[in-house]
């Protein structure tokens, strides 16, 4: 597995992210921030290929292009709280900290309801809960985090008809949630639930990752930037887990 994040990484350095098409920046993003962390946790892993400073430099790039994509009033609301809810969650150092202040007040422009005049939800996808989850990560709102945690409810309710991309995604989100929330803002009911619906969703999640890598390690390279991208995530967020998860460790 990491003989092929190797070769994938390598493949990922002959797009270019300031023109590669946005269904496929999430995944891009994702696998970056997965192989920063192996290069700070274990640099070993990445050696002869990369370091620190090229994967960041990538990284950030791809956050200039998810602050234009999420600011642009022409595009489906759905889509800029995706890359709202990307755009924060790319902060890896200090230095991103600006992404930081742009991903949040783009947020409020998104999530806030003048005709209420309190924030409102816009959707109920797994990325307006991302986006959420970000916004009282980095702020400490309560009421994003209860808003938050009322979509994660509703989604443990319908979880059983997950599968393919809506699977990875919600899985992410609850995920993200569980993180962020720890176990104050559901009731111990709701918190032992999501424990349990995130252990069986990560168990069917890992056999529809298996099928896109072993896509790839049949046919080889393909053209199609998304398909690349989510398995260059999968590849480097799985390689990541398993070295952590190996050692016992937390991240």
């Amino acid at each position: 597995m990491e003989e092929l994040l190797k070769a994938l990484y390598l493949r990922s350095r002959e797009m270019d992210v300031n023109h590669v098409e946005a269904g496929a920046l999430h995944g891009l993003q994702s696998a970056y921030l997965s192989m920063y962390a192996l290069g700070l946790l274990y640099p070993w892993v990445l050696d002869g290929v990369t370091d620190l400073v090229p994967v960041h430099g990538r990284a950030r790039g791809i956050g200039w292009r998810l602050e234009v994509l999420a600011r642009d009033g022409n595009l489906p609301l759905t889509e800029r709280l995706d890359y709202a809810a990307d755009l924060l969650g790319g902060y890896v150092m200090r230095v991103d900290s600006e992404f930081v202040e742009r991903g949040l007040d783009i947020a409020w422009e998104l999530l806030y309801s003048r005709e209420r005049g309190r924030l409102a939800l816009p959707c109920r996808t797994s990325g307006v809960c991302r986006l959420l989850c970000h916004c009282h990560y980095f702020t400490g709102d309560e009421e994003c985090l209860r808003l938050a945690g009322g979509l994660v409810v509703e989604a443990l309710g319908r979880s059983g008809a997950w599968d393919g991309t809506e699977l990875l995604a919600w899985r992410e989100a609850l995920r993200l949630y569980d993180s962020v929330a720890g176990d104050v803002a559901l009731s111990s009911v709701e918190g032992e639930r999501l424990g349990e619906e995130l252990r069986r969703l990560s168990a069917k999640a890992r056999r529809v990752e298996d099928g896109l890598v072993d896509a790839v390690r049949r046919c080889g390279d393909t053209d199609d930037a998304v398909a690349f991208s989510r398995v260059f995530a999968v590849v480097a967020g799985r390689v990541l887990e398993d070295r952590v998860e190996a050692e016992g460790r937390k991240i």
